[in-house]
């Protein structure tokens, strides 16, 4: 049993750490490197920019398969099946982002290779790119469906084992369901209502207390035998 929870302790430092890197990754990298990046004429400028924050993107995807591995581990102790099939969807993500990301590397390939310049004109080239940046977006649309469903599921065995604070895991499955929401209404309608990006806005807000919560006050197990009353163990450092 010790070695049991010493283990479960272990993945779930490995949870928070990775909750936070790939939320860290995300936030900063959009608001540090991919603003104006995807202003083609003048990409000779921003090209550093981009690939690095391409580069950004595909390390946070590692993290993301890295904290669905993570938290298969916690949540297989509550029920294995479910949370292999949450699993299932966060690795998809994970391999979606990287779908993604190699659809909008295609940019450089179009804008920087010298024989396209001969046959196209500047123009009709960065439409070209422009068709792979939004290509890439649809992928994140389904990206946050999928994501949403394997991570609602996560925090459905979050709340059901009390493993951290209810009020946590409903925040968390409210976030996760707003993002499948907003990721349907980005493909069935046009001009989607703000109001549905406003709703992912705390999302951050709590990836980012999750992670902090494992990493410092991890999850709470409780000990069941038929031999010995309930017993409630923190699992912390």
């Amino acid at each position: 049993m010790e070695n049991v929870q010493s283990s479960l302790k272990l993945y779930v430092k490995h949870l928070g750490a990775a909750y936070l890197i790939y939320i860290i990754l995300g936030m900063s990298n959009s608001m540090l490197f991919k603003e104006g990046i995807y202003d083609f004429s003048v990409f000779d400028e921003t090209e550093a920019r981009f690939r690095f924050a391409q580069a950004i993107d595909i390390i946070m995807f590692i993290a993301v398969i890295w904290a669905s591995w993570a938290q298969y581990l916690v949540t297989k102790t509550v029920n294995k099946n479910i949370a292999l099939v949450a699993l299932l969807f966060r690795f998809g993500e994970g391999l979606l982002g990287f779908v993604a990301t190699i659809v909008i590397l295609s940019v450089i390939v179009v804008l920087k290779n010298q024989e396209y310049s001969t046959v196209f004109k500047h123009e009709q080239l960065h439409v070209l790119a422009s068709i792979f940046v939004k290509m890439s977006g649809s992928m994140w649309d389904v990206l946050l469906i999928i994501m949403g469903i394997g991570a609602t599921i996560f925090m459905y065995l979050f709340y059901v084992s009390s493993y951290v604070p209810k009020w946590l895991a409903l925040w968390g499955a409210f976030t996760y369901i707003s993002m499948i929401v907003y990721g349907f209404s980005n493909i069935l309608l046009l001009s989607p209502p703000e109001v549905l990006r406003d709703l992912m806005l705390p999302g951050a807000l709590f990836e980012i207390t999750f992670g902090l919560w494992l990493l410092i006050k991890g999850i709470s197990i409780v000990q069941s035998s038929k031999n010995m009353h309930n017993k409630p163990l923190q699992a912390d450092s």
